[in-house]
């Protein structure tokens, strides 16, 4: 039994060192605010490069994948297993129809910055 349970755990790890930028795991101290209002229901998630996603389960419900160097919008193929982790399609997801003019102002470790298409602040804090 011991030796099925190592290799599990083997087989886990690999699995989960190969797919590292495609993973993004729940981020439990992450918050959204827009114009300076918490939003409720935001759900981060983050990944090993510090890729945002953001989920929101509240109307109007939305899927938001925010990656460095510009890639912005809603994936097209997205597993998740609700409130603990989320699998993309790729390093680069691929998206739907990319949303018109988000621009990402700040991306750091500790906090996302954009203008979304309504023209409001957006900030996506981070741990």
């Amino acid at each position: 039994m011991k030796k099925w349970t190592a290799l599990a755990v083997v087989v886990v790890i690999v699995f989960v060192a190969y797919n590292r930028n495609r993973l993004y795991v729940r981020d439990p101290l992450g918050g959204v605010t827009r114009n300076d209002a918490k939003e409720a229901g935001a759900q981060v998630y983050i990944n090993f490069s510090n890729d945002v996603l953001v989920e929101n389960d509240n109307p109007p419900m939305y899927t938001l994948l925010l990656q460095h160097q510009n890639h912005i919008g809603t994936p097209v193929e997205l597993h998740c297993l609700h409130w603990l982790l989320c699998m993309a399609d790729a390093d680069v997801a691929t998206f739907m129809q990319p949303p018109p003019s988000i621009a990402v102002e700040e991306m750091t470790n500790k906090s996302v910055r954009f203008i979304d298409s309504d023209k409001r602040e957006t900030v996506v804090a981070l741990r």
